[in-house]
């Protein structure tokens, strides 16, 4: 019986010992998880092919790859100034193979047109892709054309639905290829422009 309280004490002795063990352990290994990621590229928000990567467009995000995943640009990497060779989505990491140093890659130009917000549906956001319609609305009982489709597959950089607190319309920022923006700029010139979503 007297051996008992000693027992309990050396218990003791080794249930601390294992929980102070095993907490400087738990330490190390959260230390150690947080300092193997390494820095990558993202884009901030979505990015249009065809056009010139600017500094407004990246942030630097700290990530875990894969040793069988290549391609992905690292902070030793400066992706300012090449031109994207597809759509990229918000957030997502730059790859070596979605870039050109080509200057003929340089397709892409940045337009803003207003639009009725009866023209274009509440939900659309930047990186949205649409089609877009001429419209003309009949006066005096005359004779207007067809609806016409102009365009398809136009990418949506900005919608800007502040300036429709103050009126009827909004602006609408577009990237669109370089050779369709006098047709775009035509259609403009008569009629109005309704946006209509892409599926797929």
């Amino acid at each position: 019986m007297s051996n008992l309280p000693t027992q309990k004490s050396q218990q003791r002795l080794v249930i601390a010992g294992a929980l102070f063990f095993t907490s400087i352990l738990a330490s190390f290994l959260i230390s150690y998880l947080s300092q193997s990621g390494a820095h990558y590229w993202v884009v901030t928000h979505p990015v249009s092919r065809g056009v010139q990567i600017e500094a407004g467009d990246l942030a630097l995000v700290k990530v875990t790859i894969g040793t069988g995943v290549q391609g992905y640009l690292s902070s030793q990497e400066n992706p300012i100034g090449s031109i994207t060779k597809r759509n990229l989505r918000g957030g997502e990491l730059i790859n070596s193979g979605d870039l050109s140093a080509d200057s003929g890659d340089l397709t892409s130009e940045s337009l803003s047109i207003s639009i009725r917000t009866s023209d274009i549906s509440p939900t659309l956001s930047s990186g949205s892709l649409v089609s877009l319609y001429q419209v003309h609305d009949a006066r005096n009982g005359e004779v207007v054309p067809e609806p016409r489709r102009i365009l398809s597959g136009v990418f949506v950089k900005e919608v800007s639905r502040k300036s429709a607190n103050f009126g009827s319309d909004l602006s609408l920022t577009l990237t669109v290829n370089r050779d369709d923006v006098s047709t775009l700029l035509s259609a403009t010139s008569s009629g109005r422009i309704v946006v209509v979503s892409s599926n797929g």
